[in-house]
């Protein structure tokens, strides 16, 4: 059990033998085992901490560590939506969210680091469903014909109306945001997708199912950049650029280019 769950742990095992009045940061500390300074940054302040055991009286459930780092994301994601990056405020996501300031920076240190994290988890559910997508395609009777079903797939969520803010909100934040920090994350995320989606593209070149006349890590790049930099010409005309008129043609464009030698 980490310190946070240990903290957690600690405040709800005390309320439920003492007053909340009677509850300090040294108390929880000492039941914790950590520094009493560390449950001071966890909840913020003693009138933030006495609102969350107070509420706790109404429900015992322990809320781990994992569960509130997944339910403060959730609530960014809301709130990122309906406000854009520059107009959401973390103040914003904690209300959302129902828990204390102290909650929420502890798990993140910013609203760019909070935002990097919203990516980061996009992009980590795209590399869960990658290889299963790419062998799918690739093993298909009719190659071309799936790649243009999951560009259809991929292009009917940004069109669809709870889901299209999130394009524009990515490409917000990749061309605002100036914090070298967050700056090296996303290098890093990035370069791990192109890494993954490369050993997959030469996994199918060692099985000719696709050209050999191209490098994997270019071929990575160029896909990767060919659908977003559709995406973005949608956000910025959408009157002119139809993802779902012109996936015929993609498609065409993407399996001629990587379609192998053997292919009829």
């Amino acid at each position: 059990m980490n310190s946070q769950d240990r903290i957690i742990k600690a405040s709800y095992d005390l309320a439920m033998q003492y007053p909340v009045d009677k509850i300090t940061f040294a108390k929880i500390a000492d039941v914790a085992d950590v520094h009493w300074t560390t449950v001071k940054r966890y909840f913020g302040s003693k009138d933030e901490m006495k609102k969350v055991l107070m509420y706790d009286h109404l429900d015992r459930k322990v809320i781990t560590h994992q569960d509130t780092r997944a339910k403060i994301l959730e609530s960014a994601s809301v709130i990122f939506a309906k406000y854009g990056y520059e107009g959401a405020t973390l103040d914003q996501v904690v209300e959302h969210a129902g828990m204390t300031k102290g909650a929420v920076y502890w798990h993140f240190s910013s609203k760019a680091n909070l935002f990097y994290e919203l990516t980061n988890r996009s992009l980590k559910q795209l590399l869960n469903g990658l290889p299963e997508s790419l062998h799918a395609i690739f093993h298909s009777v009719e190659p071309k014909e799936a790649i243009k079903n999951l560009l259809l797939m991929q292009f009917n969520d940004c069109l669809d109306e709870e889901n299209n803010k999130q394009p524009l909100l990515f490409f917000e934040v990749i061309s605002n945001r100036r914090e070298s920090g967050i700056k090296d994350q996303l290098d890093h995320s990035f370069e791990h997708l192109f890494h993954v989606t490369s050993n997959i593209l030469e996994e199918l070149k060692e099985k000719n199912l696709l050209t050999k006349n191209i490098d994997s890590t270019s071929l990575s790049i160029a896909l990767h950049a060919l659908i977003n930099g559709l995406v973005l010409m949608w956000i910025i005309s959408p009157s002119s650029v139809s993802l779902t008129n012109i996936v015929d043609d993609v498609s065409n464009l993407i399996w001629n280019g990587i379609k192998p030698e053997s292919y009829p």
